[in-house]
């Protein structure tokens, strides 16, 4: 079973991304396995984001990905 991050470690992850620094499981340190999420079509506005595995630990979560100016 996939335990879902906490807030906090979503948090961390999501200060991490938009520093551009690795990603990196915050509970076992093992590098995340990331998966874009396609926008949906039922859905009248567009979000980035992005779904990360812990492929050791196997907690999940999804972040929104920023947009760049």
């Amino acid at each position: 079973m996939r335990e879902p991050f906490s807030p906090g470690e979503a948090r961390a992850l999501a200060a991490a991304l938009d520093a551009g620094r690795p990603l990196t499981c915050p509970r076992c340190a093992t590098p995340l396995d990331r998966r874009p999420v396609p926008p949906r079509r039922d859905v009248s506005y567009v979000r980035d984001r992005l779904w990360l595995v812990c492929p050791s630990c196997h907690a999940t979560g999804v972040l929104d990905r920023r947009e760049t100016p």
